[in-house]
């Protein structure tokens, strides 16, 4: 989903007057959290550039006591949707330095990198690749630990897959999907087990979504089927590009015969 999210951006999301208002708030947490060592500039200039928008009761301003990661994330993701990957990567370290155990926080430095990489303006393309691996394979051991949902260990291997997609290396994204279809076999079966163990939502005429403690949530839907969160669409609609971009058209049918047919 955090992909969709850092690809398919608009022009809404990357506009200069929000990305003004999210600078102004970091900029007024910065000034307003506790220093251990005193500021070497006038109080004056960061009250004239960043001011506290949250008020209380009182009409008193709010002061911050300590940096928020959704808010560093959020600016470094606007930067992101303008191809400004090296200043997305200052506020994508700055929320790493705070949880360097977030999947949305490694995965966003990660693309950072690897998408700076393929720019025509990068200097080092392979140290871009590398550095972008590093924390693609960090993001992979957060989400392979014990409690993790299949769900998210799913999204973890299509992420992966994309990102070997996206460097040309068809043989490893191959590999990748394939392990996504095969989580995606599991989650499937394991959801339709708890149907039949319980009276689901999905008997009133609601969906059934598995939530992040792994208990179902009722959401409204006019056809009353089961939902699970999978990317096995997704990755069969992937493998199927890259057998047809390859020549082989058979198996290419094969994987939409079984994944993508309704």
């Amino acid at each position: 989903i955090l992909l969709y999210l850092l690809y398919g951006s608009g022009y809404l999301f990357h506009s200069s007057g929000n990305m003004k208002f999210m600078l102004r708030q970091i900029k007024a947490i910065d000034f307003t959290m506790p220093q251990d060592t005193p500021r070497p500039i006038r109080h004056s200039v960061w009250k004239e550039r960043a001011t506290l928008s949250t008020r209380d009761e009182a009409g008193e301003p709010i002061a911050a006591k300590e940096l928020d990661i959704a808010l560093l994330v959020l600016y470094g993701h606007m930067l992101y949707s303008g191809n400004s990957f090296y200043p997305a990567l200052n506020y994508f370290f700055r929320a790493y330095a705070i949880d360097d155990q977030n999947p949305a926080v490694l995965l966003s430095i990660a693309l950072s990198f690897i998408h700076h990489s393929l720019k025509r303006q990068s200097e080092n393309r392979h140290y871009l690749i590398m550095q972008g691996l590093s924390f693609m394979h960090e993001y992979r051991l957060v989400r392979q630990k014990p409690g993790t949902l299949l769900a998210e260990k799913q999204e973890m291997e299509f992420n992966f897959a994309r990102v070997w997609h996206s460097l040309g290396l068809a043989h490893l994204a191959v590999e990748g999907y394939d392990r996504v279809l095969k989580l995606g076999e599991q989650i499937q079966k394991q959801a339709k087990q708890e149907s039949l163990q319980e009276v689901t939502p999905a008997m009133d005429g609601g969906d059934v979504v598995m939530g992040d403690d792994g208990q179902h949530q009722k959401t409204s839907s006019p056809t009353g089927q089961p939902f699970v969160e999978d990317f096995s669409r997704e990755a069969a609609y992937a493998l199927q590009c890259i057998h047809v971009l390859s020549g082989n058209a058979q198996t290419a049918k094969a994987v939409t015969e079984k994944w993508l047919v309704i």
